[in-house]
């Protein structure tokens, strides 16, 4: 079983706001035990991140949403609903407000991995990485797990 954790579910600001919701809501939790309206929510935003595990085994993929850091909610997909594999790249541009309407802007660009699914244009991540030489071996090294009818020994 291979577990890849491809990053935080939310921003990295909210990730962070998350961390602050905790720590006040701990420290108001002994005022109150109201405060864990903040704690509970605050947990969510920190510790929820996406995922893909390969099960080399039954040969499927589950691409999954890790809520709270704890239960990974996704569906199991057979290997066979695959064509084969694409490096993409890919940018995520995170927005925040200041308290004074000022607007900052986040861009972080990677490469993924992706299966492409069978008559469709959904797609799974699998992994990301920083450069395109990786991402290569990577999908070199998958091939014969993912795709063992496609394995050719020398």
């Amino acid at each position: 079983m291979i577990n890849n954790k491809l990053g935080k579910f939310f921003g990295p600001s909210s990730s962070y706001t998350g961390y602050f919701m905790i720590a006040g809501g701990l420290v108001a939790l002994t005022y109150s035990p109201v405060s864990l309206t903040l704690v509970i929510p605050g947990m969510f935003m920190a510790f929820t991140y996406n995922g893909t595990l390969i099960d080399t085994e039954k040969r499927r993929i589950k691409p999954y949403t890790a809520l709270f850091g704890i239960y990974r909610a996704g569906k199991w997909t057979d290997t066979d609903q695959f064509t084969g594999f694409s490096i993409i790249k890919a940018t995520k541009k995170y927005t925040t407000y200041s308290r004074g309407s000022v607007r900052f802007d986040m861009s972080v660009s990677d490469l993924e991995l992706v299966l492409l699914k069978k008559n469709s244009k959904e797609k799974v991540v699998l992994k990301r990485f920083g450069n395109f030489i990786d991402a290569r071996k990577e999908m070199e090294d998958m091939t014969p797990v993912i795709f063992p009818e496609h394995n050719i020994t020398q």
